[in-house]
């Protein structure tokens, strides 16, 4: 391991990120039964980030770099930006929604998935930074 670039005080300010994102998808999907499964994930990264948070919260140097990659959770993030939950959450939807007789809620189901996909993405492309901020320290 070199020695670190990166404050905790870096680490963070992504992390505070990546949380933000969350529970914004986690509002926009919220007791919305199409969209449970993109709830979930939004619950899964919040509970990663307060786990993270937790772990590293007095380290710093070497130490902070040893829990980083020890950690369940930050693997976890690592993780989840190769999952497709958009691919699955249309799969289901669109389908649906072409079934439908009524063109305008068609489209409506339509733009309720391109939201949910874009602060999705927001959410992930915040995971992103933090794994590639973790990877160069640990490399």
């Amino acid at each position: 391991m070199q020695n670190t670039v990166v404050t905790p005080a870096d680490l963070k300010t992504a992390l505070m990120d990546i949380r933000h994102s969350a529970i914004e998808l986690y509002r926009f999907t919220e007791k919305l039964t199409l969209l449970k499964m993109v709830t979930q994930v939004a619950i899964q990264i919040i509970k990663a980030v307060d786990t993270i948070q937790k772990e590293i919260s007095t380290l710093s140097g070497e130490a902070l770099l040893d829990a980083l990659e020890l950690s369940k959770a930050v693997a976890f993030l690592d993780e989840i930006v190769d999952a497709d939950a958009i691919s699955e959450l249309e799969s289901y939807v669109l389908p649906f929604a072409k079934n439908l007789d009524d063109e305008a809620l068609t489209c409506f189901l339509s733009e309720v998935t391109d939201k949910v996909e874009a602060k999705y993405n927001a959410m992930l492309e915040k995971t992103h930074e933090f794994n590639a901020l973790i990877k160069n320290e640990l490399e």
